[in-house]
């Protein structure tokens, strides 16, 4: 009985892959043409082999925050929209051309997937499709703040979609400080943190208020306050920068 398992799984194998090869023969390999039924599942089942195991329970540190997507705004147009387009539905370009085409993010079968899974498709890409990894540059939190995205993405409007105005609150980071180093803004304003130095430096609020990832030179990082008071903060890779933030 063995042995005649065995067998039919080797013949079922041998003729799903004649049946490839007679596919890819017709058809070529080419990207101008619609994905197939079998296509389109081995691209989903490229996802889901691309989230190590144990990723998909982890949970983010912002999940009680319902502004932390907004952290994540100015990263998602500058690395992300090219391909999702800038309201995540994939109408850029290139999108719908990629081959498979880059998903709509609003899409059940995106949101369907836990922060964790989300996360690590973020961090690690997924190999044979155009999701690159982003582990390189980007640091753990600004990867959760793209998770948070991701969930905003149903619900964006296009007051949400709207670049932050040129003019907001700034600090920069020059010579291994923060300048201003005390800044006052009021409710719902935009901070843009950025980092003229040649190396990294982050943002990091005591009590964890708020937190950049490492910014590398010419980055930055954006933060709206969600509630009053006096925020001081550190760069941790240089504690001898000090900041404060005054919320009114």
């Amino acid at each position: 009985m063995g042995n005649r398992i065995v067998r039919a799984v080797l013949v079922a194998a041998a003729a799903l892959a004649a049946a490839g090869v007679v596919l890819v023969r017709r058809g070529g390999l080419a990207a101008d043409r619609p994905p197939g039924a079998v296509e389109t599942f081995v691209a989903r089942r490229l996802v889901r082999l691309s989230i190590p195991a144990g990723q998909a329970a982890a949970r983010s540190p912002f999940q009680a925050d319902p502004e932390a997507w907004r952290g994540a705004a100015d990263t998602f147009r500058g690395s992300c929209a090219g391909c999702h387009a800038a309201d995540g539905r994939g109408g850029s370009a290139v999108g719908p051309h990629m081959y498979p085409p880059v998903p709509d993010l609003a899409d059940a079968a995106v949101q369907g997937l836990s922060d964790g899974a989300l996360f690590a498709v973020i961090r690690h890409g997924v190999r044979w499709t155009g999701m690159p990894a982003f582990r390189s540059t980007l640091g753990d939190d600004d990867t959760w703040r793209l998770v948070a995205f991701v969930r905003r993405v149903p619900r964006l409007t296009a007051a949400d979609l709207a670049p932050a105005a040129a003019a907001g609150a700034k600090v920069v980071m020059d010579g291994t400080r923060f300048a201003p180093p005390d800044l006052t803004v009021a409710l719902g304003d935009t901070v843009t943190w950025l980092n003229a130095d040649p190396f990294p430096h982050n943002v990091a609020a005591a009590g964890g208020t708020f937190r950049s990832g490492d910014l590398e030179p010419d980055g930055r990082w954006q933060f709206r306050p969600t509630e009053r008071g006096v925020f001081a903060y550190v760069c941790t890779l240089h504690p001898g920068m000090k900041g404060v933030l005054r919320v009114q």
